[in-house]
């Protein structure tokens, strides 16, 4: 039950970013932009950080300067900001997906963390590159050394969930693999100055097509790895 109920949401978030691809320019120079589940979820972040920011008398007073007037003003815009809210969160499934997403995104977050921690890892152990970076001070190398401490016990945990380290393995390959298609699909358009003139938009779309697979990879990588948790 849980699996078909995911799937759902995984088809419904596929979607919404294949959407993303049609709001490309055309050949007006005007893009579309459709209402989709992760611009939603993304509203839904802004108005929580309204409606967080408007409690918070500190950070609000910081945040004005203590001017009355602004602070009245965040204050009415959060009110409404926590009706709209609250009808968006009552929505099961686009709380659901939105899950989803923020999940898909901490997974690539993740994966980014642990591209820099062994960067950082790798120069505190090779004296001649730490050297050159630091330019032969020692302080500096000393804290760079410090700093790779902290990375390997953090780059530990992470390297620790096999899943994460499976999912971003996919991840990297579906991005190999998007530019790749985009440099042929380029080196195709080029090579079609005929076509392209008779037909200006449709080479443009492809591309934006093109970009956007390995978007959607990524997306249905990442959920068949929280499937696996």
């Amino acid at each position: 039950m849980f699996k078909m109920q995911f799937f759902n949401l995984l088809v419904s978030l596929v979607l919404a970013v294949a959407v993303v691809a049609k709001g490309h320019k055309g050949g007006n120079n005007s893009t579309t932009k459709a209402v989709t589940d992760k611009s939603l979820c993304k509203e839904m972040n802004q108005l929580n950080k309204l409606v967080k920011l408007a409690s918070n008398e500190t950070k609000l007073a910081d945040k004005t300067d203590n001017n009355a007037t602004k602070i009245a003003s965040i204050q009415a815009k959060a009110s409404e900001a926590s009706t709209m809210l609250a009808t968006m969160q009552s929505n099961t499934t686009l709380m659901a997906t939105c899950a989803v997403i923020s999940a898909a995104r901490q997974t690539e977050d993740d994966c980014k963390d642990m591209k820099e921690l062994t960067k950082l890892v790798t120069l505190s152990t090779n004296e001649t590159a730490l050297t050159e970076k630091t330019k032969g001070n020692a302080t500096k190398a000393e804290k760079v050394k410090a700093k790779a401490v902290k990375a390997q016990t953090k780059l530990d945990a992470l390297m620790a969930n096999g899943t994460l380290m499976a999912t971003c393995a996919e991840i990297k390959s579906a991005k190999e693999a998007s530019r790749a298609e985009n440099t042929a699909a380029s080196a195709s358009s080029s090579g079609s100055a005929v076509a392209a003139t008779s037909s200006t938009s449709t080479p443009s779309a492809a591309l934006a097509l093109t970009a956007n697979a390995g978007l959607i990879s990524t997306v249905l990588v990442v959920a068949a790895g929280m499937m696996m948790l």
